[in-house]
């Protein structure tokens, strides 16, 4: 969103629509040779120009690796898509993978021979994740689950 929140718009909802030429009468001119940018408006250079930009933002952003999954598609919406799909998975995997950490945080427990500062590195790792997935648990919850969690000396 830093770099201009209407290419994030074009990443997250798909390509803007590219306005329609007309001539003084109200026709609609279309183009013979659409790589010609004479013929565009400068509102439609505009809209080009931004879709074009979307995309090559996502280019810069990934792998060699990452590219070559995604550099078929047309739009940087599809692009978004299928990066979102392959490395977050889909809204039935999040879920089953915040269950899981959920599971582990209401089991959490000090290990036998582990020390304070391994647990509590262990402990912050499972509370780090679900912020992943837009979920985070309450810092008194933790709290409180860290104190239970230490004997006594």
């Amino acid at each position: 969103m830093s770099y201009d929140i209407k290419v994030w718009q074009v990443i997250k909802k798909g390509n803007l629509p590219i306005p329609l030429k007309k001539d003084e009468n109200g026709h609609v001119i279309v183009s013979t040779n659409p790589l010609d940018l004479d013929d565009y408006t400068d509102e439609q250079a505009a809209v080009i120009t931004m879709n074009a930009k979307a995309k090559n933002l996502l280019y810069n952003a990934i792998s060699g690796e990452e590219y070559e999954k995604i550099s078929s598609y047309e739009t940087a919406k599809e692009m978004w898509d299928k990066l979102e799909v392959t490395y977050e998975g889909t809204n039935k995997v999040k879920e089953i993978r915040i269950n899981l950490l959920v599971r582990e945080y209401e089991i959490f427990q000090m290990k036998d021979g582990e020390s304070v500062e391994e647990m509590f590195s262990r402990f912050s790792k499972i509370l780090g994740e679900p912020k992943s997935f837009g979920r985070t648990i309450m810092i008194r919850e933790q709290v409180r689950k860290i104190l239970r969690s230490v004997p006594t000396i």
